[in-house]
Order: structure tokens, then sequence, then C-alpha cells
């Protein structure tokens, strides 16, 4: 019977914080081996797609949810886009625009970001080819499925309270799970929707898919597939709830977790 395994990226499979900037080879060789039994592998990251970088790509994968769910690939064609909504993504950018807040667009294939932005563009100033710089804004916004930011821990709750005041319920605000990232997107947006749309579209069963996973953002994802695998570097609350705790990712866990379970 074919499986579907899902694996988030920042601290599943790579993870700066303990210093795992590229898949271990023993991750790699394990994710062959299942792989070549027949099994489909799928990245799950809230990353957009501009941001999952090549090395993920070369991993045997047979697609990936991307953007929380917002855009679903499966062999290399986009399936599935959950759009902000042109009204809901303006309503962001002013809102982070008046209160000094630098910020991306997120769409399924570019990540627009304004010139004049220089504290966001230093930041990633080793990666700059992500990035789009000249566009239409208004485009951009229509075409939007996140919005992502970095302020301060003390700006992150102002912009929830703006937010919950001037937009409503029509955008959902949070962090992406690592403590650095701040998103602004649908509220009908998850990674769940997206291994729903991948499950369907590979044809097999919700019984039959693994997650597996570190963050906040993964919980969902853990308990709606058949088996959820918390990393032991994972946050309290997934661990509770997740079927199986492995090792954390810098001490080999992910790869002695699939030894065990294929």
């Amino acid at each position: 019977m074919t499986k579907a395994l899902f694996f988030d990226v920042d601290g599943t499979l790579i993870d700066g914080k303990h210093g795992v900037r590229y898949v271990y080879p023993e991750v790699v060789a394990e994710l062959e081996r299942i792989h070549e039994q027949g099994h489909k592998i799928f990245l799950a990251t809230g990353r957009p797609h501009k941001m999952v970088s090549e090395p993920l790509w070369a991993l045997p994968v047979d697609g990936a949810i991307m953007a929380n769910g917002g855009h679903v690939q499966l062999g290399g064609t986009t399936i599935h886009q959950e759009l902000m909504g042109f009204e809901a993504a303006h309503a962001a950018v002013d809102l982070l625009a008046s209160l000094g807040i630098e910020y991306t667009i997120d769409t399924a294939h570019h990540v627009y970001i304004r010139r004049e932005f220089t504290q966001l563009r230093a930041f990633f100033s080793h990666h700059p080819e992500i990035f789009t710089f000249d566009f239409d804004e208004n485009d951009a916004l229509a075409r939007a499925i996140k919005i992502e930011a970095y302020p301060s821990d003390e700006m992150r709750e102002i912009v929830r309270a703006m937010a919950a005041e001037q937009i409503g319920p029509s955008v959902f605000c949070g962090d992406n799970g690592t403590g650095m990232t701040f998103e602004m997107y649908s509220p009908r947006l998850s990674k769940v929707t997206g291994v729903a749309r991948a499950l369907a579209s590979a044809g097999i069963s919700r019984q039959d898919s693994y997650a597996f996973g570190d963050g906040a953002n993964d919980l969902d994802m853990l308990v709606y597939c058949g088996c959820g695998v918390a990393m032991g570097n994972a946050v309290d609350v997934l661990k509770e709830a997740a079927d199986i705790v492995c090792g954390p990712i810098n001490e080999g866990g992910l790869a002695q977790a699939l030894r065990e379970l294929f």
C-alpha cells in the first residue's frame, strides 16, 4: 500500500538554530530508500516556492505543500492556490506600512519586495535572488498568498490587535513556528488543507499518511495524518499531540524514525 510522507522543512529537515544547514546524508538515504519502495514524499513548509532551496528540491520529492498550504504542487504542477484576496492583502500591507514595518508579498512563484525596504533586504542579503524588485504592487496583491514581516515581539502584538480591529477575521496573523517570521494570510489556509489536496490528487488515503514536524504550525497536520511524528526538538504542544516523538534533528532523530517506521 502506497504511503504519503509530509515533511516540515525548518526544524525537521534543516534547522539553522541547531546548525543543520543541509539535510543529513543519512536522512537523504532513508528518503531515497522509502521513495524506491513506491511511497510518495512531500515537503510541507511555510516557505513560499521561491524560498525552497535547490538542495530541498533535489530530494526525492513528489510534490510540496508551500506557504502553509496556500500553494500545493504535485509533480511540478500547481494544483491549488489559496489567495488572500485583494482587499484583505491591501489592508494588511497598509497596516504594516502605517507602523513602519517592512514586508514581502508572497505569491505562488514570487516574493515581491520594495527596493526601499533596506532593512529587510539586508536581512536576506545572502539570498537576493529570491526577490522580485520591479513589480506593480496592486497586481502582486491580487495574487498574494501571504504577507510576511519581521517585527519585534512588542510590535507583533500591536499588529495583531490592530488587524483584529481594522481588518477583522478576513486575515489571520501569526508566527510561522520558527519564532522569526510574522505572517498574514487567509484564515482558510493551513497545512492540513494542502495535505488533503495532495492526498486526493495522489489517490492516497488519510490513514496512509505520515506527518513530520516541530512547530506549532505543524499541529493540525500531525493530528490530521494517520501517523504524526514530532521531532525531539519540537514544541511541547506538538509532542503531546503526536503519535511518535523521535530524537532531535541534530541527534539523527529523523533518520532513526524513518528506519523504524519503514
